[in-house]
Formats: structure tokens, sequence, C-alpha cells
């Protein structure tokens, strides 16, 4: 008999650990490059792009004065409550690439490379399939259902540190709850800890975030009743999350709906309810209004001018979809169907005549519909395995999203260059050169 006081059992344990680690990382990080290639090779042009964004020029600026005297970011307790860590990153940014907007884009696209890898993880540990959590991380990649526009403007870091540091949170509380039970004491709790105090430094969009945790435990708790969903980890990361709000509120920065005072609680729910099937739609259906249909082949065209018709049958199919999903799906089509509704809400009470939608506001979102693109393409194929070739034919609809979303950054590419060239913006680039080589101040910046 082999005993168990044995001293040479801590050594084989840590071997096998170490050996653990090696077959993790040899096992994803060929995904991690294949993302990172996906990336840079759908949107790579954007690097050669110039400052076109009135926001960025502000931000540069902000910057600059910042590297002079780096303290005056903490002499005010509304810092710690309101954007820190974005203040901190566009500090390390400017020290590196002064005001050369291909650093900046470069980093965007990095660190979409670490979201979509976290999309691929995220998705591994839910479903059974590799395959689909590869299908949907590329797809994430490719910007299908936010469609580029976020990665194109320097303040955009914002949005795209937010979501990265929101999906690690996300996967360590998961993480934490398959290997440690939501321990506690677990390492993957308190680092998912540390991550949730950086997302509610930033902003109190946190609020996506404990609702989708909320969501997790509530089809994934293997215990019953009240105390088995809101469980001690669960509800370490809500006192936070409130004291961090009320502390926002008070001292940092707030943004609150923008509808007017006379809008009425009922006419206010209506039209965020409204507004979340308008950016549900948007995914499907990616066109709005704008300029860039001036430049687009006549067939787009007749689907443009047959959008409310589209628009309607898009929306019962949601619902319809959305239904059947939570009635018949597993927990993890469950998931990731109340993710794509809750990581909406925050957006709702923007426009109070919803003429307009911001598709930066679909980045965390589109995770959800990136999932279900892939879940529909593998299921469908699968049915279909003994038909030789048919059997892809189901991957042309998520190849459809792809081709749309190549060719919307195309087009919001050029756009944003042709504005670059607009003298109103040609001038403030002008003021920001003269002001960061300490040649005089700088006026009239939005």
């Amino acid at each position: 008999m082999i005993s168990t006081n044995n001293k040479s059992e801590p050594d084989l344990t840590r071997k096998n650990t170490t050996f653990s680690f090696q077959d993790s990382f040899r096992a994803h990080f060929p995904i991690f490059m294949l993302l990172l290639s996906v990336v840079f090779a759908a949107f790579g042009r954007l690097l050669f792009a110039p400052l076109w964004n009135p926001i960025d020029f502000q931000v540069l600026a902000d910057a600059h004065m910042l590297v002079q005297d780096p303290g005056s970011m903490f002499h005010h307790a509304g810092f710690y409550f309101s954007q820190p860590v974005l203040q901190l990153a566009f500090l390390a940014e400017y020290q590196f690439f002064g005001i050369n907007p291909a650093g900046y884009i470069a980093v965007n696209l990095f660190i979409h490379t670490i979201t979509s890898f976290l999309v691929y993880m995220l998705v591994h540990l839910l479903f059974p399939s590799r395959k689909m959590a590869i299908l949907s991380a590329v797809l994430f990649a490719f910007g299908v259902g936010s469609y580029g526009k976020v990665f194109m403007a320097v303040h955009q870091l914002e949005s795209l540190l937010l979501a990265s540091l929101h999906l690690m949170v996300l996967y360590f509380f998961i993480r934490n709850d398959h290997r440690r039970g939501g321990g506690l004491r677990s390492p993957f709790f308190v680092l998912g800890l540390v991550l949730f105090l950086l997302t509610g430094l930033t902003r109190t969009a946190s609020f996506s975030l404990i609702g989708s945790l909320l969501a997790y435990k509530v089809f994934f708790n293997r215990g019953r009743g009240i105390r088995a969903v809101f469980s001690p980890d669960l509800l370490v990361l809500m006192g936070i999350g409130i004291f961090y709000y009320w502390a926002q509120h008070n001292w940092g920065y707030h943004q609150g709906a923008l509808f007017s005072g006379s809008t009425t609680v009922k006419n206010f729910t209506w039209l965020s309810l409204k507004t979340i099937f308008r950016y549900l739609t948007l995914m499907f259906f990616p066109m709005q209004n704008s300029r860039l249909m001036d430049t687009v082949p006549f067939f787009i065209n007749w689907l443009f001018d047959a959008r409310a018709v589209i628009r309607i049958f898009l929306t019962l199919t949601i619902i319809s979809y959305s239904f059947f999903g939570f009635v018949f799906g597993n927990k993890a089509v469950r998931f990731f169907i109340a993710w794509t509704f809750i990581t909406l809400l925050p957006f709702t009470g923007i426009t109070e005549t919803g003429s307009w939608l911001n598709l930066n506001h679909l980045y965390l979102t589109s995770l959800g519909f990136c999932v279900i693109l892939s879940a529909g393409a593998l299921g469908t194929s699968n049915l279909l395995v003994r038909r030789r070739w048919r059997r892809y034919v189901p991957y042309l609809f998520p190849l459809s999203f792809v081709l749309i979303s190549l060719v919307l950054t195309a087009k919001f590419d050029e756009r944003n260059k042709f504005r670059a060239q607009t003298p109103e913006v040609v001038e403030m680039r002008e003021r920001l050169e003269s002001f960061t080589q300490g040649m005089g101040p700088i006026n009239q910046l939005p």
C-alpha cells in the first residue's frame, strides 16, 4: 500500500498542474493567433486612416495636458469613481504614440482580439462543442452584429476595454462556480473581483454585467430556491456594484436617460422596449438612413425601401425565437438570449425619437448574436451530415454576415477619410499639432 504521507506527492501534483497548463496553452494559443490574424486581416486598413473624429482631438489634447502633470488626475474624489482606468490607458497610449492614430487603432484591434478570445473561452466553457466556440469567436472577431464601427476612433478604447473586462469577470465568475463551487477564497473569485472593481471604476455599465451574472445563476445554479441563486459570491459583487453606482452618481461620471422631462413612465417604458427590438433588428438588418446609402448598388436601395416590412418580420422572428429558445433551449442558449437583452438595457433611454441607433452599443450584445448564428449553422449542418457538400450550405448564412461586416467597415472607413479632409477637421488637426508641440493654446475644440 502506498502511504498518503509520501513526500513526493506534492511534486507530482505540481508536475501534473504544469502539464495541464501546457496542454491548455497548446490547445488554446493557436485559437488566439487565428483570431489575431482574422482581426488584423479584416480591419488592418483602419490603421492608415487619419484622425477624423472631433472627440479624438479633445481626448489627445487632454492626454497631452495630463502628461505634463499626471498627479492632477488624483486630486478629486470623482476620479476614483469615474474613469481612472480609461484615463490611465489613454495616458500610456499617448506616451507611446503621441498624436499618431495608427498606434491607437492597433491597440483597439488588439483588445478586440483579446475580447474575441474571451468569447471563445466563455462559449467553450458553457457549450460542449469546441467548433461552436471557435465559430462564435471568429464571427465576433469579424465584427458580426456590431460591424466594425467601434474600432475606428481613438476614444472607442473605452467601449473595447470595458467589454473585455466584463467578459473576463464573467468568465472567472463562471470558472469559479464550476471549479470551486463559487467559493469566496478561490483565486478565480479574487481575480474576478479585482477585475470587477476595474469595470466599476470605468463606468456604470456594470449594471449589465451584474444582470448577466444573475442570469447565469438563474439558469445554471446547482441547488434550489433563492439561496442557490443569490449565493455569497454574487451577493459580494452586487454589494460592490451598488456601492459604486451610489459613488458614481454622487462623485463620478454620470449620464442619465436623455428622454425629456415631459415623458411619462409609461411612455419611457414603451419607447425603451421599442428601442431594444430596433437594436436587435439592426444586427440582422444593418441599414439606417445615412449618406452611405448614396453609394450602394441599386438592389441595396430596394432593400432599404422595403425596410419597414423587413423590420416587422425580423421583430416577429426575434420575439418568436426568444420565446421558444427560453422554453425549449438548453441552459446555455437561454443564458445567451438573456445576455442579448440585458446588455442592451443601458442603451434604451438614449433618444426620445429613436431616429438613429449607434452600432457601437451593439458590441457586447453581438456576442449573443454570434452564438445564436453559430448554434443554428452547426445544428443544421449536423442534420445534413450525410449529405456530403450540402452539409456546408448552412454556413453560408453566417458567412453572409461576415461579408456585410467587411463591406460596411470599408464604407465607414471611406466616409471617415472623407471627413478627415473637410476644412473643419483639418483645422482641428493643425491646432492639435501646434498645441502638442508647445506652439500655442488649443481653443474651440469640441
